[in-house]
């Protein structure tokens, strides 16, 4: 299993700028469309389809995933 661990959104930004990570928003269809901001850049897959959809993200980089 992959390690998960928590990092400031400060550090998940240096990790991104420097290409070292991608980000995955897992906060679901719903929420998307009442959200007014979200991370540039971002993977959208709904919490649901995380486990199907895993396979799909680069595996070169780290996966930072967040939701609210």
């Amino acid at each position: 299993m992959p390690e998960r661990l928590r990092i400031s959104p400060a550090d998940a930004k240096a990790r991104v700028d420097a290409q070292q990570a991608i980000v995955v928003d897992v906060v679901g269809p719903q929420a998307w469309d009442a959200l007014d901001t979200a991370v540039p850049g971002a993977i959208r897959i709904a919490p649901e389809e995380f486990g199907q959809r895993y396979g799909e993200l680069p595996r070169e980089r780290a996966i930072i995933a967040y939701c609210t």
